[in-house]
């Protein structure tokens, strides 16, 4: 009963911090009416940088000063077998390979198509710091105490959630990936990432180094191709049976232990 307490505790401050300042540092690009840039000439990089990083941030704060470094140890130790980083580099592409085959069955005038864009490298090097400061929080600290208070299933799904509303600020901000993407799509894709995301997890945990490798493959992935408005439907379609395939064998992990994880 003590765990779980400390748990709902512990989730309630990672989520008011984590939420809470990207809601600031987010929401004050779209505020200032900054359009989203790579560039480091860019006055709203720096803040989309410190929003971006939030997750992990509240996750060591919470963590206090005895346990950070032992948080940190056991999250970016290398576990689990080759399997589970095959899926990891693999999995966003057969999602863009099931879309391509869904857009195909119905007759799609626009196929997907490879489009790398000048900015590739910056992104793919940016990744570092997207994953480190995402999912050390994310997965690494939200995730297993929400796993003491619920199923795998119910505790992927809440996480979900929480993942999706800190994503809301960049809707409003011009030029950014989420303001060109229709809200459906967008659930569609958090509920299959969370949904992989937790099934690494937990042949991992308590390690987050596979989530780290798909966080950042499914990034780049996306960036490498590009789907026509046409498309767009049946990538859904494809997030959509691609995260309940994964659900579906969360029922099959185990529980966390009340007192074995980070």
């Amino acid at each position: 009963m003590l765990e779980r307490a400390s748990a709902g505790r512990e989730l309630g401050w990672f989520f008011a911090l984590a939420l809470g300042a990207a809601a600031v540092l987010h929401g004050s690009i779209a505020l200032l009416g900054l359009r989203f840039s790579l560039s480091a000439e860019s006055p709203a990089l720096s803040l989309y940088l410190l929003g971006l990083a939030s997750p992990t941030a509240a996750a060591l704060v919470l963590s206090g000063s005895t346990g950070r470094w032992h948080f940190l140890r056991c999250a970016l130790r290398v576990r689990g077998a080759a399997s589970v980083y095959v899926l990891a580099l693999v999995a966003q592409p057969c999602v863009l390979a099931l879309a391509w085959l869904l857009s195909h069955s119905g007759n799609a005038a626009a196929p997907l198509r490879l489009s790398a864009s000048s900015g590739l490298g910056i992104l793919a090097v940016g990744q570092l710091w997207v994953v480190l400061g995402e999912e050390l929080g994310w997965r690494g600290f939200a995730l297993p105490r929400l796993e003491r208070l619920l199923s795998p299933r119910s505790a992927t799904l809440a996480l979900a959630l929480g993942w999706g509303v800190w994503h809301v600020p960049m809707f409003f901000v011009p030029g950014s990936l989420q303001a060109g993407e229709h809200a459906w799509e967008f659930a569609a894709a958090i509920f299959a990432w969370s949904c992989v995301h937790s099934l690494l997890y937990s042949r991992a945990r308590p390690s987050v180094v596979p989530n780290l490798v798909f966080h950042a493959c499914a990034n780049v992935t996306l960036n490498l191709v590009e789907v026509p408005a046409d498309s767009r439907g049946a990538l859904t379609a494809a997030y959509l049976l691609a995260g309940s395939g994964a659900w579906l064998l969360l029922g099959r992990t185990r529980s966390v232990e009340p007192t074995g994880n980070p």
